[in-house]
C-alpha cells in the first residue's frame, strides 16, 4: 500500500510490474517484393504501407499468397486485418470475392468505410451484410442498410447476417468465394455465440471449399491445438508493435482511484510522441452508471474526460469516436464489456476495476483490453495501470478480491479455446446445416456435422430432439426440413422457440410474442429512486428493474424499519409500476413474464406515438423514475422488428395469413411512425 496523496506519475518505476517489449524480430520483406498486382502495391504504397510488420512477414512465409488456410495470433494493430486483404484483394480484383467478418456490428461497418475508401480506387466495390431494421430515428441515428452483395466484390458481415445467407441457400447472392477472413475467432469459446460461429464455419466451407479462411485473433489460448482443429497453419507472433508497460497500483477506496486516475491521465496527455501524438487514456470500470459518474467527476476536476458505452445513440458513440481520434479528449471513459469494441488510439489504459459487471474478468478479456495501449506509428510505447483497491469485491457473489485477481491476470495465461454447445445448440447447427446445405443423406449430414468443434452430443440424438419439436422428418435413411424447421432456422430461433412461438400464434397477440421472446431487460432505478430506497433501508439494492428489487421492496415494504423511512412519492410511484406494468395478477408473480411484456408493450406504444429513443428513455424518467440508455432502447426495437418477422414465418406455416398482414403493419409503425401518423392525419382532413 502507497502513501496516500502517492503520484505514480513522479515514481513510475515504483509502480511498474514489467515491461513487454516490442518483438525482436525485424521484417526485412517489402511490399515490392510480394506476389502481389502492381496496382495494389502502388495503393498500399500511397497509403504509406510499404514494410511490412514481422507477423506479416511470418504469414507471407507461411502460405498467406499460396492460399494457405491460416490462423493468425498476433497482438491489437499488428497488421493482421491487412494479411487478409493482402490475400484476398488480388483475388477480387479476378472475380472471386472476399468476405469480411466480425461479431460487432460497428467493427463491421468500420471496416466497411475502410475498405470502400482504399479500395474503389482500384475498382473494387465494397458491400456490406448487417441485417439492421430501418427504423427511423431522426437525428439520433441511421440505420446500416445492406448492400447488393451480387455486386460487390469485398464484403464485410457479421457473422449471423452472414449466416443468414447459408441458412437460406440463397448463396448466388455470394458468387464465387476466393478469401473468408474471420476476425475475434476467440469467439468460438463463446458460450452463446461460439456454436452459431462454429456453424457458419462449417457452412461455409461446405459452400466454398476452395475459397481461403483466414482466422485472425489477439487473444487464443493454445493456438496450436485449435490450428489444428481447425486444420490450418499457424502463425502466433507473440512480440508487440511498441514496449507495453504494464503498473500496479493499490488504492485504499474508491475516491483515491478517482485522483489516481486523473493524476494519470492528465500526465499522459502532457507527454507527446515523436510522431508529435498526444497521450490519449481508455478508463474502463465495471458499469456504464460508474461510467458516467467517473466521466462527471474527471469533468468537474479539470479533465477533458467522455463517456463511451454500447447505450449512447449512434450518433453519440461516432462523435466521440471521432473527436477522440482528434485529440479533443484526454480520455474516455467505457466499460469493460466493451473492452473487444473499442477501437481508439490509445496511450495508456487504465482499469479502474477488473469486474465486468458482476464477475471477475477473464485472462483473455483482460488481455484484449490491456491491447488497447500503445499504437504503431502514434506512440512510441503504451502503459496500464491497474488500481486495486485491496480485499475489495464488487459482488457478494464474488469469492475472490481484487488484489488476487489482479496478480492472476497479470501473471496468468490466455484460457484455451474450447468451443461446446449443448443438445439445443447442436440442434440448432444441424438444423441451419440441413435447410442451408441441401443435404438429405443422414450419413453426409452427420459427417458436415461432426466437423463442427462444439458439437458435444452425437447427430443421432440431435436429431431426434429435431423430430419431437417437428422440426425435421427422417424417411429412407434421410432427412428433409419441415416448413417449421426452415422457418425456425431462417428466424434464428432455437428449435424449442420456433415450436413455441408456433403454439402461441394461437394463444397470444404478435406484438406480446415478440416481446416475449426478448425482453426488453435493460431498464434501471433512477439515481433518485436508488438514493431514496438505498438510504431508507440501508443497502445497496439491485438497479435494475428486473433484478428481483421490486419483490425486495414488496416484501419490505410490509415490514417496519426501512419503508418507514421511504418518502409517499416511492409509495404512489410503486403504485403507478403495479397499475401500469405489474397488473396480472397470476400466481407466478413476480417471476412471470408479464411485468416485461406491459413494460415492452408501453415502449411499443410511445414509439408507435413518434417518439424515439431519446424521448423513449426521458418518458420512463419522467413518468416511472426508471431509466433506459437510448441506444439500448433503439437495439431492442430492432431486435423486435427481427422478433415479429419470426411470428410471421412461423405463422405462416400454420396458414394464418391474416397475422402476417398485422405484422407487416406493426412493423411499419415501429419503423416509421410518423409516416403512420401523417396518414392518418391526412385521412381525417379529407373526411372533414
Amino acid at each position: 500500500m502507497l502513501t496516500p496523496g502517492f503520484d505514480p506519475t513522479s515514481e513510475p518505476d515504483l509502480t511498474l510490474f514489467d515491461v513487454i517489449e516490442a518483438g525482436a524480430i525485424e521484417s526485412t520483406m517489402t511490399v515490392q517484393d510480394l506476389a502481389i498486382p502492381d496496382k495494389l502495391k502502388s495503393l498500399l504504397g500511397r497509403a504509406d504501407l510499404r514494410q511490412l510488420l514481422p507477423v506479416q512477414e511470418l504469414a507471407v512465409k507461411a502460405g498467406l499468397l499460396d492460399d494457405e488456410d491460416l490462423l493468425i495470433v498476433s497482438s491489437t494493430s499488428s497488421g493482421k486485418t491487412l494479411l487478409g486483404e493482402m490475400a484476398g484483394v488480388p483475388k477480387a480484383m479476378k472475380g472471386k470475392k472476399m468476405i469480411y467478418m466480425a461479431p460487432l456490428v460497428a467493427l463491421t461497418n468500420e471496416k466497411y468505410e475502410q475498405f470502400r475508401r482504399r479500395y474503389r480506387e482500384i475498382g473494387l466495390r465494397t458491400g456490406i451484410k448487417v441485417g439492421m431494421s430501418r427504423l427511423d430515428v431522426g437525428k439520433e441515428g441511421r440505420p446500416i442498410v445492406d448492400t447488393d452483395l451480387r455486386k460487390a466484390d469485398l464484403v464485410c458481415a457479421t457473422y449471423e447476417a452472414l449466416d443468414l445467407i447459408f441458412r437460406s441457400g440463397n448463396t448466388e447472392e455470394l458468387g464465387e468465394l476466393g478469401t473468408i477472413i474471420i476476425d475475434e475467432i476467440q469467439n468460438l469459446a463463446e458460450p452463446e455465440r461460439g456454436p452459431e460461429l462454429d456453424g457458419i464455419i462449417s457452412r461455409m466451407r461446405f459452400h466454398s471449399p476452395d475459397a481461403q479462411v483466414i482466422a485472425l485473433s489477439a487473444t487464443v489460448g493454445s493456438p496450436e491445438q485449435l490450428a489444428d482443429e481447425l486444420g490450418m497453419e499457424l502463425v502466433n507472433y507473440t512480440g508487440r508493435p511498441i514496449p507495453l508497460e504494464r503498473h500496479l497500483v493499490f488504492a485504499r477506496n474508491e475516491e483515491e482511484k478517482r485522483h489516481l486516475i486523473r493524476r494519470l491521465v492528465l500526465a499522459e496527455f502532457s507527454h507527446v510522441s515523436s510522431s508529435g501524438n498526444k497521450g490519449q487514456s481508455i478508463v474502463f470500470t465495471f458499469s456504464r452508471r460508474r461510467a458516467h459518474a467517473l466521466t462527471d467527476w474527471l469533468r468537474e476536476h479539470g479533465v477533458w474526460a467522455t463517456v463511451y458505452h454500447g447505450g449512447l445513440s449512434y450518433n453519440r458513440r461516432r462523435s466521440v469516436e471521432s473527436r477522440y481520434t482528434r485529440q479533443k479528449f484526454s480520455c474516455v471513459v467505457t466499460t469493460a464489456a466493451l473492452g473487444a469494441g473499442v477501437d481508439l488510439p490509445a496511450s495508456q489504459v487504465i482499469f479502474e476495476s477488473l469486474a465486468m459487471g458482476a464477475d471477475w474478468l477473464s485472462t483473455a478479456e483482460f488481455e484484449q483490453m490491456l491491447g488497447r495501449a500503445g499504437r504503431l506509428g502514434k506512440h512510441d510505447r503504451g502503459r496500464v495501470y491497474l488500481l486495486v483497491e485491496p480485499d475489495r469485491k464488487y459482488h457478494s457473489g464474488q469469492d475472490r478480491t481484487e488484489d488476487q485477481i489482479a496478480v492472476d491476470l497479470l501473471n496468468g495465461v490466455v484460457e484455451d479455446v474450447e468451443p461446446f454447445a449443448d443438445t439445443e445448440q447442436s440442434a440448432e447447427q444441424i438444423l441451419a446445416t440441413i435447410c442451408g446445405t441441401g443435404l438429405v443423406n443422414l450419413k453426409e449430414v452427420a459427417r458436415v456435422y461432426l466437423k463442427m468443434l462444439s458439437m458435444s452430443v452425437p447427430p443421432s440424438d440431435a436429431l431426434k430432439f429435431l423430430l419431437k419439436r417437428r422440426m425435421v422428418r427422417v424417411r429412407g435413411g434421410n432427412v428433409y426440413p419441415t416448413d417449421l424447421g426452415r422457418a425456425t432456422s431462417l428466424s434464428f430461433l432455437t428449435p424449442t422457440e420456433g415450436f413455441e412461438v408456433l403454439k402461441l400464434t394461437s394463444e397470444m397477440d404478435v406484438l406480446d410474442i415478440a416481446i416475449k421472446l426478448e425482453p426488453f431487460e435493460n431498464v434501471y432505478l433512477s439515481s433518485r429512486l436508488q438514493g431514496e430506497i438505498n438510504t431508507a433501508f440501508r443497502t445497496h439494492m439491485p438497479t435494475r428493474l428486473f433484478s428481483g428489487v421490486f419483490l425486495d421492496l414488496g416484501d419490505l415494504s410490509q415490514k417496519p424499519g426501512g419503508a418507514a423511512r421511504l418518502p409517499q412519492w416511492v409509495f404512489e410511484l410503486f403504485s403507478k409500476w403495479t397499475d401500469t406494468f405489474f397488473n396480472c395478477g397470476c400466481q407466478l408473480f413476480p417471476e412471470c413474464d408479464h411485468g416485461r411484456i406491459e413494460l415492452g408493450k408501453w415502449l411499443i406504444k410511445r414509439r408507435k406515438d413518434g417518439l424515439n429513443p431519446s424521448g423513449l428513455s426521458q418518458e420512463l424518467l419522467k413518468k416511472f423514475e426508471l431509466w433506459a440508455y437510448p441506444g439500448d432502447i433503439y437495439s431492442w426495437l430492432d431486435s423486435v422488428i427481427h422478433n415479429l418477422k419470426a411470428v410471421q414465418r412461423v405463422s405462416a406455416v400454420a396458414g394464418k395469413t391474416d397475422l402476417g398482414e398485422e405484422i407487416e403493419g406493426q412493423i411499419a409503425q415501429i419503423e416509421r411512425p410518423l409516416e403512420g401518423i401523417e396518414k392518418e392525419a391526412r385521412v381525417e382532413a379529407s373526411e372533414d
